[in-house]
């Protein structure tokens, strides 16, 4: 990808991810066209983990074979695709493969087979493909150790990554691989794979940085533009953990309209975007979503239906035109240099809201590096 990279998170707007079964390679096309003519250089799609592994000793042909087609409709116009393929929560859905229904996903060893196998063959696929940009674990794996039968520890968490990891790069050397954990292993004392691992072992940093869920919007309070730094906040955090610098990518990142009052969408959309690009190490950010969906598609969130950048006839919605006139604007931009204030996140301190606050009033005219 190049440096930086603007992209999406894919989403399709005939059937959401369930186009994985009622495929239409038309309406994909169609789509990743959409999301070209942005200016995006990349997409980041989204496996349904139980539809691309029927049982726990083999992978679907026909998935392997649709996730070709939308490979080969993406490289037709440009774009580069990162495949997130153990999705067991999606969208806010969990989908939990049915042939282990009791076991522990992260800790039994039949479950942790079942993974390499599927994760070796989709980054087997991908590294063949010139469309092919990397592969991601799964989409924020952490929020499922709650659904899990059986306690599971950060020391799991961080030992299914590490197996993981080296399971693709077996298969695929040089192929980049990474793990999209949401805020909260960086930010709070939940159960999740350590900030350690989710800084130095993927090949490349990643974050979730939502305003909303993050609770910086709520402490902030919409009017004031530090609402909108959730992503350099977060990728400062993770840049404080790498022992070795290395590329941050800002996975996810949006706004629902539900959430804004005051200020516009698309003012959110162009705060959150150049507050990302204010710190050094940000190589990459990634909006969630490309495509609203369709409302007749029921039992969502109703926060879901609307975090589009085009709508579900792929016309360019306000807040995705205010996109891509400013990512053409950042690509041409000087990248912004390292900040001499710095807040100190001093052992043992959890960088949550309140850390959050002191690294706000160290702002000056860009972002405070966060140091260890």
């Amino acid at each position: 990808m190049p440096d930086p990279a603007f992209g999406v998170n894919y989403v399709p707007r005939q059937q959401w991810w369930n186009a994985w079964l009622d495929f239409d390679e038309q309406s994909i096309a169609e789509d990743l066209a959409a999301i070209a003519a942005l200016g995006c250089d990349h997409v980041r799609i989204q496996c349904l983990w139980p539809v691309f592994q029927p049982t726990p000793t083999t992978v679907s042909a026909t998935a392997m074979d649709r996730l070709t087609v939308l490979l080969d409709r993406a490289h037709d116009v440009g774009l580069d695709v990162w495949v997130t393929v153990l999705n067991g929560f999606l969208s806010g859905w969990v989908f939990r493969p049915p042939w282990i229904p009791k076991a522990n996903l992260f800790t039994d060893a039949s479950a942790l087979s079942a993974a390499t196998t599927l994760i070796g063959a989709v980054a087997e696929l991908v590294v063949s493909h010139p469309a092919g940009a990397g592969i991601d674990l799964g989409n924020e794996p952490n929020m499922l150790v709650g659904f899990e039968p059986s306690e599971v520890t950060t020391a799991d968490l961080d030992n299914w990554a590490r197996t993981l990891i080296v399971a693709a790069h077996n298969v695929a050397p040089g192929l980049p691989v990474v793990l999209g954990a949401d805020h909260q292993p960086w930010t709070t004392t939940h159960t999740g794979f350590t900030p350690a691992l989710l800084a130095n072992e993927p090949d490349i940093t990643t974050v979730h940085a939502w305003p909303y869920f993050s609770g910086f919007l709520d402490r902030f309070g919409e009017q004031n533009d530090l609402a909108w730094s959730i992503g350099a906040y977060l990728a400062q955090v993770a840049a404080a953990h790498q022992t070795t610098p290395r590329p941050i990518w800002i996975q996810e990142i949006g706004v629902a309209p539900e959430w804004v009052t005051d200020v516009s969408v698309e003012h959110a959309t162009e705060r959150l975007l150049r507050h990302c690009l204010a710190v050094p190490g940000v190589s990459a950010v990634t909006w969630w979503a490309s495509h609203d969906i369709r409302p007749e598609y029921g039992g969502f969130a109703p926060l879901e239906y609307g975090l589009g950048l085009l709508d579900v006839d792929n016309l360019v919605k306000p807040a995705g035109q205010r996109f891509a006139d400013v990512i053409a604007d950042l690509r041409e931009a000087p990248r912004a240099q390292a900040a001499s204030e710095t807040v100190r996140l001093a052992p043992g301190t959890i960088p949550d809201l309140a850390f959050a606050e002191l690294w706000a009033a160290a702002w000056t005219d860009r972002p405070p590096r966060i140091t260890r």
